[in-house]
């Protein structure tokens, strides 16, 4: 009887699974980061920025996002400077988020405020754009603050 050469189908799956978790492992580390930190940066401001009208209309009173386009750090308070601050329910600390480092951040307004109806204060559109520092070919990410509505898109 003549023994066939090959890999029987269990050798193949248990060499597929292997390469699978080693690219799901390794293949981030040779992939920039620089992308996904512009994308998660763009991220957090948004939902800061819902959570802070958010906030303001379920409590009815003003909610001030200080968006610090140096330290690329945003805080949410009662007042402007964020002396009052809003309490993050995750932490039980003031709400406070720090973007990447590999960012840039621009603001037409700041801070921007939400009134009890989730208008924003002053009430006018305002924009912030964020800019991969790094990798300054990739798309700028907008966020837009709508005059009247105070709609974040």
């Amino acid at each position: 009887m003549r023994r066939e050469n090959g890999f029987t189908i269990v050798e193949l799956v248990a060499v597929m699974v292997i390469t699978g978790i080693v690219a799901a492992i390794a293949a981030p580390r040779f992939i920039g980061v620089d992308a996904f930190d512009a994308r998660g940066s763009y991220g957090t401001l948004t939902a800061t920025l819902r959570y802070a009208q958010k906030t303001a209309i379920a409590q009815r009173r003003n909610v001030y996002a200080n968006v610090n386009t140096t330290s690329r750090s945003v805080c949410l308070g009662y007042t402007s400077n964020c002396s009052s601050a809003v309490i993050n329910p995750a932490t039980q600390a003031a709400y406070s988020k720090t973007l990447s480092n590999n960012v840039t951040i621009t603001a037409s307004t700041t801070p921007i405020g939400f009134d009890g109806l989730g208008r924003p204060v002053p009430n006018a559109t305002a924009t912030f754009t964020i800019q991969n520092a790094v990798v300054p070919t990739e798309s700028t990410r907008t966020i837009t603050v709508e005059a009247e509505t105070g709609y974040v898109r």
